[in-house]
């Protein structure tokens, strides 16, 4: 089906009004506005949809239309952005040559629209019995809140019993079928020594001297270690200290200090914990009045961050390649840098892809901005998407 004016103005009406609605952590009420918004617009459509209470009045919002009993596909994108930061007007949404402006635009309301527009058009070609007057399962819209701060929404949807046999995740992907992403774990050291007076830290047990020299082993012993570790969409697997803080003044012997480490591993690697936890071990066990605690941090163990890899000849992937040839786009797969709520849909078993439009280093600043042709181009491909599934088009 060619898309007419009519539906175009739809979409970018939508996005704009989405981009128009602050939707952050530092707004008052979070992503609550965004959610409610979309359910009037959904329900002004005659698409069944409600709110889904996730923490207080966050709640994710669905959407669905119902086929018969067999595969259903979601499509999910994340309610929340980061907040305006640096970028001017960033919830007055503009359109300049082709491009469409906004906090969010990226990353991802654009993608948000696209996907609800689809299930828009959906509908009326089933009111006049065309196209999708038959559908073998259920499509799905699940916008989630907070996947910018640990992804409670896609937790929630899952737990609630919301799921589907695919998934297409809407995040940045400049209209490539990303197929694999890493793991992120996010890992606390905190150590506890003994204070002392700094003219006599022999009286001490100094908790950042042996912190410094866990970074040091993480840096010049694990480090290494990852880069012999490789995926061929990701490259390799890799370790960062983002945080070290410890001690009061100088002349005080630090009794405790914390090393915050950024974790990135790859499909078919085993949890991080347990290597970083050697390391520290290593240097610490034996240390008297020296004791220590490695965890995963809350923002990544929370809903647990783990890696996507789904294997490039899965139904979901080869229904999206077909969709890219037919627009004449590149069908190879690739892999993206970022985490995102695919990740924990398919390690409860949904055969997932990531694949939106816009880029993602586009995302987060102040040039936060899709092109217009890719959200209406997106629009086409999803909905070819749920063609080869859903109706059987070969």
């Amino acid at each position: 089906m060619k898309q007419g004016a009519n539906d175009r103005e739809e979409l970018l009406q939508l996005a704009r009004d989405l981009i128009a609605i602050e939707s952050h952590i530092e707004a008052p009420d979070l992503e609550a506005q965004a959610g409610r918004f979309l359910e009037g617009w959904f329900t002004q459509r005659g698409i069944e949809a409600r709110l889904q209470r996730v923490e207080g009045d966050r709640a994710n919002v669905i959407a669905r239309i119902r086929g018969g009993d067999g595969p259903s596909l979601l499509l999910n994108g994340h309610l929340d952005t980061v907040p305006a930061g640096d970028m001017r007007d960033a919830f007055t949404p503009r359109m300049k040559n082709g491009t469409l402006w906004g906090r969010g635009a990226c990353d991802m309301k654009g993608a948000i629209a696209a996907m609800a527009c689809v299930l828009a058009s959906i509908e009326r070609e089933r009111a006049r019995e065309g196209s999708f007057a038959s559908l073998a399962g259920d499509v799905i819209f699940a916008g989630t809140v907070g996947e910018e701060t640990g992804s409670i929404g896609v937790k929630g949807l899952v737990d609630a019993g919301v799921t589907a046999d695919y998934a297409v995740i809407g995040e940045p992907t400049s209209l490539r079928i990303a197929i694999a992403h890493k793991g992120s774990c996010f890992v606390k050291v905190s150590l506890t020594g003994r204070s002392a007076h700094g003219s006599c830290p022999e009286e001490g047990v100094n908790a950042a001297a042996y912190a410094a020299r866990i970074v040091g082993a993480i840096e010049d012993e694990l480090r290494p270690r990852l880069v012999e570790r490789t995926h061929p969409l990701l490259g390799p697997s890799t370790v960062s200290v983002g945080r070290i803080c410890g001690g009061s003044q100088p002349n005080i012997v630090p009794e405790t200090c914390e090393i915050e480490v950024d974790r990135r591993y790859l499909p078919g690697e085993a949890s991080p914990i347990p290597e970083i936890r050697e390391i520290v071990a290593a240097i610490c066990d034996g240390v008297e009045d020296l004791h220590y605690e490695v965890v995963e941090m809350p923002m990544t163990s929370t809903v647990p961050h783990v890696p996507l890899g789904t294997p490039p000849d899965a139904r979901l992937a080869r229904a999206a390649a077909a969709a890219c040839r037919e627009a004449r786009l590149p069908v190879e797969p690739i892999g993206v840098s970022y985490w995102s709520d695919g990740g924990h849909l398919a390690a409860r078993g949904v055969e997932t892809i990531v694949f939106g439009p816009g880029n993602i280093a586009n995302a987060h600043g102040p040039k936060d901005h899709v092109a217009i042709d890719e959200l209406t181009l997106a629009v086409k491909l999803y909905r070819r998407i749920v063609m080869r599934l859903l109706v059987g088009e070969s």
